[in-house]
């Protein structure tokens, strides 16, 4: 047996610089049909996104993904169509999901992106709504997950993916390894992914901006978190001051917080220090993005194809 592997278990190794300056590096990731100014996604949860921050962010080029918890997505494509905005979505599995996705398909209204969400995607369900979504929605990128093995990668992808998000029991606020004992570390899930010939999202387990470049580096086409934004003001949780100090709620969406009850419980809730705009940190990480090429050895996100790590 091999040992698995988390983000804080590996380290980077610089190569040789080949820019005069950080600033130089470019963070443009092409994705589908479109380019987007970071490799980064903001985890599609109930405290994470909002119908305003994903306005924002597709106003600014940056690639987002609605969440679906208690979202009318007829009326959302129905606004961001409207905005001529790029319009991405989440749906699950059940009745509920193919009804309004039957109200969209009717109105012919653009769809960009429709990401499959659910915790264990390896399944039926999954299988069924990819078939559904390549007969129905043929011009849309069809993003499909959690999964953290090869086999279940390359099963989504036949089933009709064409990009699938991995990571299951990574994220700060998923209790799924201590109620269910399932789980795999990141690092693991990405290695188990590596050289596959269609996009990967790593989704969960990043502690740190630089586990960003960890998670390319391993083989992640984009790096989805909650952790790392859930705590600015425009998010979605709602604001408590203890102490004179300010914190946001954030909790899974497999938590009692986000379903309303108590039932299948794999999520919890925690407060996160609050952290003031969304934009400082947009910039802030890409400056750090732009600074990790620097060290890789290049000037684009392809530098990170050949950096080397080692395990600490």
């Amino acid at each position: 047996m091999e040992k698995e592997l988390h983000y804080k278990d590996i380290q980077l190794i610089p190569n040789y610089c080949v820019v005069d300056s950080r600033k130089a590096c470019k963070t443009n990731m092409a994705f589908g049909d479109h380019e987007f100014r970071l490799p980064v996604i903001l985890a599609n949860m109930r405290t994470v996104m909002t119908p305003e921050i994903s306005v924002y962010l597709a106003s600014n080029q940056y690639f987002y993904i609605m969440h679906r918890f208690n979202i009318d997505n007829f009326e959302f494509v129905k606004d961001m169509n409207d905005r001529s905005l790029n319009v991405s979505i989440s749906v699950g599995v059940n009745e509920d999901s193919y009804s309004q996705l039957e109200n969209i398909r009717k109105s012919g209204m653009w769809v960009h992106y429709i990401c499959i969400d659910v915790a264990h995607a390896f399944c039926e369900k999954v299988k069924k709504m990819l078939e559904y979504l390549r007969l129905y929605f043929p011009r849309t990128f069809i993003i499909a997950g959690n999964i953290c093995t090869r086999q279940a990668a390359l099963a989504l992808n036949q089933w009709g993916a064409h990009c699938v998000k991995a990571g299951i029991a990574c994220g700060s606020v998923c209790v799924t390894r201590e109620k269910t004992g399932f789980g795999r570390p990141m690092v693991s899930t990405l290695l188990d992914l590596q050289d596959l010939s269609f996009p990967i999202i790593s989704d969960g387990g990043c502690e740190k901006f630089g586990d960003i470049a960890k998670s390319l580096t391993l083989g992640a086409t984009a790096v989805m978190s909650g952790h790392l934004f859930a705590g600015h003001e425009e998010t979605a949780g709602s604001t408590i001051e203890i102490d004179g100090r300010l914190y946001k709620e954030y909790y899974g969406s497999a938590s009692q917080y986000n379903k309303g009850r108590y039932e299948n419980v794999e999520g919890k809730k925690i407060l996160v220090n609050y952290k003031g705009a969304i934009a400082k940190t947009l910039k802030e990480l890409q400056e750090d993005i732009q600074s990790s090429i620097s060290y890789a050895g290049g000037s684009d996100l392809s530098a990170f194809k050949n950096v080397k790590w080692v395990i600490q």
